[in-house]
């Protein structure tokens, strides 16, 4: 479906967040006089809403109406609006059609060359790589999707490549053809929204369907991958023997296994800005991008040199009296949360923990820190409750101890008592920031400001 099919329907946008405002901005230039509804389950910011031209334009905020939506014959869906919920299952039997931002942008560029980038994981880094690596060759690329602007906000850039950052949302119903398809991995998240784990691989894994005639790049080593994709014949592999494999902090290509590298053979260590073997695998995908379309980057250390490091993903924000602050604010799963620990190490650490409660199971984030334990742990609501008595009842005993806080405020409070010299008071919270915070920018950026930071600087994962 394009925009010129939209000329002459009844057409209603649902969600006024980004893509919204997107859809509506493209809609409004093509159509000056055409009547527009949007719904919005929240409130809209107020300069959107001064855009908004009183005759042609109808916002109606509050909880999705049926009855209301169902006068319409294409509703333009926003990310955040479930393609699950009874609401679209209803009007999708009433004969309602659907699009979205992403599938119009895509019709609208049958011809653009595209990179899409999925994961529950690594996907905003991994997107930010290819496109650095890209310009490094010679090539140019434009960052859109989730990083960057919104894709119809773009129409003015004609780059080589198109790096485009796809969530599940909006992978969902996507309609679209990508020449590279790159999977990153695949953890529980968002499992509200898909109602359940099997719908979110199912539409994660649905972009390789979409590349059926392009390429895809998966990762090896991530077993619900390798399941997923079994059968597909058009697969390029990552952290595998004979490609680009990821180590502790290099990423390596090794032909014979025998664990030695040949002059034949290839090695990239880990710039600063890129710590951790996770950042490896992000990397390992990048360069499998880059060798797929037969590009070669003549300085390569300083393209990744250059790198800088995307805010809120283990970002070191300061240091105080020795001690570090480490901004994780993204991190909405207990796997994100292993990650940050693994990559800022156990000790010394205070860690602050917890967020909104999807219901996530927190049993084997628990038994890994058996093993290896911060030097404490803060909660904070909703899911911190659920989570202490969790890592209570696996028998996780910090040396600094499990505490509960009423907020982040008091939670960074407790931690400056807490860290030991030398330590890190780290925000890795694993669950999503809504309804404390407005996104989990503005945790992130409260953090800082908790923490005594008026600056910021950062690494990231």
């Amino acid at each position: 479906m394009r925009f010129s099919d939209l000329e002459n329907t009844r057409v209603a946008i649902l969600g006024a967040g980004r893509e919204g405002q997107a859809v509506w901005r493209q809609i409004r230039r093509r159509f000056p006089q055409k009547p527009l509804y949007l719904f919005s389950e929240s409130g809209i910011n107020d300069e959107f809403r001064r855009e908004l031209q009183p005759v042609l334009d109808v916002l109606r905020v509050g909880p999705l109406d049926v009855g209301a939506l169902d006068q319409f014959d294409v509703l333009v869906r926003s990310a955040g609006v479930s393609v699950y919920r009874d609401e679209l299952t209803r009007l999708r039997t009433a004969g309602v059609k659907f699009t979205s931002a992403s599938s119009l942008w895509f019709a609208e560029n049958p011809d653009a060359n595209t990179i899409c980038v999925t994961g529950t994981l690594g996907k905003s880094t991994t997107a930010k790589l290819i496109a650095q690596l890209l310009m490094g060759a010679g090539v140019t690329a434009s960052l859109a999707g989730n990083i960057g602007k919104p894709m119809l906000d773009c129409e003015d850039e004609n780059p080589d490549w198109w790096v485009i950052e796809l969530s599940s949302y909006q992978i969902s119903d996507l309609e679209a053809e990508p020449d590279i398809a790159v999977l990153l991995n695949i953890s529980e998240e968002h499992l509200d929204w898909h109602k359940g784990f099997e719908n979110y691989t199912a539409d994660k894994t649905r972009l390789a369907r979409l590349a059926r005639q392009g390429t895809i790049i998966a990762n090896y080593s991530d077993e619900v991958l390798r399941e997923s994709l079994t059968g597909l014949t058009n697969v390029t592999w990552f952290n595998r023997a004979g490609n680009w494999q990821a180590g502790k902090n290099r990423v390596y290509r090794q032909h014979t296994g025998s664990g030695e590298l040949t002059k034949t053979e290839k090695q990239v260590a880990a710039p600063a800005s890129l710590p951790g073997e996770h950042n490896m695998l992000n990397l390992a995908a990048a360069l499998t991008v880059i060798e797929t379309l037969g590009l070669d980057i003549p300085r390569l250390e300083k393209a990744l040199v250059s790198f800088a490091g995307l805010p809120h993903r283990l970002q070191l924000i300061g240091e105080q009296n020795g001690v570090r602050y480490i901004d994780d604010s993204i991190s909405t799963t207990p796997v994100s949360v292993d990650v940050a620990l693994k990559t800022a190490g156990c000790r010394g650490v205070v860690l602050l923990l917890g967020g909104f409660d999807r219901g996530l199971d927190w049993s084997g984030f628990a038994d890994g820190l058996l093993n290896e334990t911060p030097h404490a742990i803060i909660t904070m609501p909703e899911s911190g409750k659920r989570i202490c008595e969790t890592l209570k009842a696996k028998g996780v005993e910090p040396e600094g101890g499990l505490h509960a806080a009423a907020g982040l405020r008091e939670a960074v409070v407790l931690a400056k008592k807490l860290v030991p010299n030398s330590g890190c008071v780290l925000l890795s919270p694993g669950a999503p920031s809504f309804p404390h915070f407005r996104d989990f920018a503005d945790r992130g950026v409260q953090f800082q400001k908790f923490s005594g930071f008026n600056q910021r600087c950062g690494i990231e994962k």
